[in-house]
């Protein structure tokens, strides 16, 4: 069974999204520290939107992440 070098395989989409999504959070885990001058319900309600992308993501080779609060 070959691949189709056009086509990305699923599985793979999957796993990149994942990948980008996890390094979104740990990037933003900085937001969530008690002493962070940050709207943290604002962080956490971005954080939320990422943890819950995976799901709500139908794949294809573009990915909408959420926008981290200004």
């Amino acid at each position: 069974n070959e691949l189709d070098p056009t086509e990305i395989p699923e599985e793979w989409l999957i796993e990149r999204i994942r990948n980008i999504r996890n390094s979104l959070l740990a990037n933003s885990d900085w937001a969530m520290h008690t002493d962070a001058p940050t709207d943290k319900t604002a962080w956490a309600a971005y954080r939320q939107q990422l943890r819950d992308f995976p799901a709500t993501w139908k794949p294809s080779d573009i990915a909408a992440f959420p926008k981290a609060p200004a």
